[in-house]
């Protein structure tokens, strides 16, 4: 799993979400995108498209990186979704919790 994050201008920022996030690689993941949280008052876009496959923790992740970069007033959009990832975010409800672009 490769996280990185990409700061495309003073408003924006992306990260790019690389491989399978599950629970073996979310803890230095978690660690890895520690920097957004230091972004106020901008858009913060989620690449997904290289995002092959997540699991509860990798689940988890998003929702805290959602709740802590809102509360920088930060809007926060998801993008590029495999067919597998959205049918895990179908299944468990959380295509209604973000934002997608």
């Amino acid at each position: 799993m490769e996280a990185t994050i990409r700061k495309d201008n003073d408003k924006k920022v992306t990260l790019i979400l690389d491989g399978r996030l599950d629970t073996s690689v979310t803890t230095q993941t978690e660690q890895e995108v520690e920097p957004l949280y230091e972004f106020k008052d901008c858009e913060i876009v989620i690449d997904c498209s290289r995002l092959n496959y997540i699991s509860s923790s990798g689940l988890r992740m998003l929702m805290t990186i959602n709740q802590r970069t809102r509360a920088n007033h930060c809007d926060l959009y998801i993008k590029g979704l495999q067919k597998a990832v959205y049918e895990v975010f179908m299944a468990t409800g959380f295509v209604h919790l973000f934002q997608f672009k």
